[in-house]
């Protein structure tokens, strides 16, 4: 019997899957975006009930099935609860789940599956404290997910804080990057983040469902 394969990941989406099972899409550390079915899942029973939310991060137990893996076990780093209580965290925190499901793959290479997935991780979490707008770090977040990608303006024109501010964002921990005494002349945010959303359209060209409700 082949072992299991155990990833740490964020769920991305949760579908039905006939009347009992669950349909889970979810972007990992190790294999990228995958697709994982979770038999059982809605029943009363399950010891999966609860686990499988979006935006929850945790650490799934997998096994591989012919087209799909199979989840045999779920253990909860953090649901990111907080964050379904509130109309802004909440669509806020769908939007950077969608953008990573668009860029995310699967078979992606194992450094970039782990930056984008750490980035989300850091990204749910300045939501949830609220320290910062959630424009600017959904700015932050857009921003940094290119770069990733490897599609971004290095320096663009603009006044020195926000020059300052775009390189930091560039180029800082995931750690620190949302410090807030980072983000603490009003002037040069609000160019950072007329900045990073526009180049985030025009470099993206695709139409988040969610970013409609925001």
């Amino acid at each position: 019997m082949k072992e299991d394969i155990v990833v740490k990941g964020i769920v991305l989406s949760l579908a039905p899957q006939s009347e009992y099972n669950k349909r889970v899409q979810i972007l990992s550390d190790k294999l990228g975006k995958i697709t994982a079915f979770a038999q059982g899942a809605a029943k009363q029973s399950s010891h999966l009930i609860g686990k499988l939310r979006p935006m929850t991060a945790a650490e799934f137990s997998l096994s591989k099935g012919r087209s799909a893996y199979n989840i045999r076990g779920v253990r909860l780093i953090d649901p990111f609860y907080e964050l379904s209580q509130g109309l802004d965290s909440s669509l806020y925190g769908m939007y950077f789940l969608e953008m990573a499901a668009y860029f995310g793959q699967e078979g992606m290479v194992e450094s970039e599956a782990k930056s984008m997935l750490n980035l989300l991780f850091v990204s749910l979490s300045a939501l949830r404290q609220k320290a910062l707008s959630p424009m600017l770090i959904r700015a932050v977040y857009e921003l940094r997910l290119l770069v990733i990608e490897g599609e971004y303006t290095a320096s663009p024109e603009g006044g020195e804080g926000f020059r300052e501010l775009w390189k930091r964002t560039i180029a800082s921990p995931l750690s620190k990057l949302y410090e807030p005494s980072a983000y603490t002349d009003e002037k040069a945010c609000e160019a950072f983040i007329r900045e990073a959303l526009d180049m985030s359209k025009r470099l993206c060209g695709h139409e988040f469902r969610s970013l409609k409700l925001l």
